[in-house]
């Protein structure tokens, strides 16, 4: 079983061991000491991966390295002729290609020709897509001139393998990295405060992410349920992911902060957005930001060719990133077609006079409806679903169950802590007197922490009595 953030041997073993002997070794003064402390925690990366099992790591694990090695050697091939950079970039392609995409398009080819394409067993690298992006990063920062190929291959295989941004991001660009590479500087405040962190994000996950999925399976899986159930399956399901993932991510933040690094936000209440736009500068954060800057300025941005295509090229890119099936590849037109749509009503002075609730409204309709191709495993699927959910028949099964069945107190009340906590937490005044209070005030402080060491036993008690539950993301 692969290591979880959210796994017993991850809280009690991993990460305790990994704390100590870093720290340990960081009291000390000695020369090297950066390089001790960098070879340190990939050698405890590389055993993030390899717990799930030898003969996963035998699979994987090779090829990781393979990629570190690949643009570690192309950047310091590039110094002598630059195109070893692009080379580099479409070596990070092949790889993905091969692991993400091929088998869908042996498929297709298969179908045709009645070959034999299909590569069978193929154990896709956790967090393959975000390492590689993450080589890309380098490779065109360096061409960019934001960075210098690095010589030191400890440092570079830090950068590529950290394991708290390893299997779902955030993804972090090289320049934005390398700063921590030397004289990292971690106090006893930034240890509190990444503790702190990680509970937010283990409970989020654990405690309400995990308890929907439940209900999300049931729905998705068991079959034979009516139109409300599919609609209550979706919006369960976005509350989920939205949980599930940037609990990830609160952890991975957590972590890094527990070891001297910064690792950027990822989320910013995309619930709250009031366009299919503004829910992508909220959402993924990261994941957006790389695109921005590696394919859609490259291709001209908003003031060289058509913007519009710009836009739509790069969100099948992302649909792409997401799966090779046409199901992404519509995922990613959906949005975007959308975001494209708004391009040109904001650019015609429209998009702003439609009532901010109808904006609202119709991002989250957009952005949950389409979501239903997480669930589904072909069109078909997907249709049957869209017309079950709009009155137009679709699925043809006996009814299980009616819709006030998945409507448990349970799910009920963490509903509402989940919304009521995204509206409250996400307002800016909130935030700002939240932080005051911490700063300013003794009993605050004091029932931060009963809040938190109750949410972390919570957490240990769910974890120990449910299912294992991976990450959502893991898979990409």
């Amino acid at each position: 079983m692969q290591m979880l953030f959210n796994s017993v041997s991850f809280l009690f073993l991993f990460l305790p061991v990994v704390l100590l002997l870093y720290h340990g070794i960081d009291r000390f003064r000695f020369r090297g000491k950066d390089l001790t402390l960098n070879l340190l925690l990939v050698v405890f990366s590389l055993v993030f991966f390899c717990w799930g099992g030898f003969k996963v790591a035998v699979k994987t694990v090779p090829a990781l390295i393979s990629i570190v090695v690949w643009n570690y050697l192309l950047a310091l091939l590039s110094q002598k002729w630059k195109p070893f950079l692009i080379i580099g970039v479409v070596g990070n392609l092949a790889f993905f290609f091969y692991y993400k995409i091929w088998n869908e398009f042996a498929k297709l080819i298969d179908g045709l020709l009645s070959s034999n394409l299909t590569i069978d067993k193929l154990v896709i690298p956790i967090g393959l897509s975000f390492i590689l992006f993450h080589g890309i990063s380098y490779l065109l920062d360096i061409r960019n001139g934001k960075a210098k190929p690095n010589k030191n291959f400890a440092e570079f295989a830090l950068y590529m393998l950290f394991f708290p941004k390893l299997a779902q991001g955030p993804i972090v660009k090289y320049y934005e990295f390398a700063p921590y590479f030397h004289n990292r500087k971690v106090g006893f405040e930034d240890l509190v405060a990444g503790l702190e962190r990680f509970i937010v994000g283990l409970a989020k996950k654990v405690l309400i992410a995990d308890v929907f999925a439940l209900t999300v399976n049931r729905i998705f899986v068991g079959g034979g349920v009516d139109a409300p159930s599919l609609w209550i399956g979706i919006v369960l399901f976005s509350m989920q992911l939205y949980l599930d993932f940037s609990g990830y991510s609160d952890m991975a933040i957590g972590i890094g902060k527990m070891f001297g690094f910064k690792i950027p936000e990822n989320f910013n209440f995309p619930y709250s957005s009031t366009s299919v736009s503004e829910f992508w500068r909220r959402w993924h954060i990261s994941l957006g930001a790389w695109f921005k800057e590696y394919l859609y300025i490259p291709l001209g941005g908003s003031r060289k060719g058509n913007v519009y295509l710009n836009l739509i090229i790069v969100f099948l890119a992302v649909g792409i990133w997401h799966g090779s099936s046409l199901l992404f590849l519509l995922w990613g037109l959906t949005h975007g077609f959308c975001v494209a749509m708004e391009k040109f009503l904001i650019k015609k002075g429209w998009f702003d006079k439609i009532p901010k609730l109808i904006r609202w409204v119709y991002t989250i309709f957009i952005v949950n409806i389409i979501r239903l191709v997480y669930k589904v495993p072909d069109l078909d699927t997907l249709l049957q679903h869209l017309k079950c959910m709009f009155g137009m028949g679709g699925i043809q099964e006996e009814l299980n169950f009616s819709w006030l069945y998945f409507l448990s107190n349970r799910i009920l009340l963490l509903s509402l802590i989940s919304i009521v906590g995204m509206m409250v937490f996400g307002n800016t005044r909130v935030q700002n007197r939240l932080r005051q209070w911490d700063k300013e005030s003794v009993g605050f402080s004091i029932g931060k922490y009963v809040l938190l060491t109750g949410l972390f036993l919570l957490s240990v008690c769910a974890i120990m009595t449910s299912k294992y539950q991976p990450f959502l993301y893991f898979q990409f």
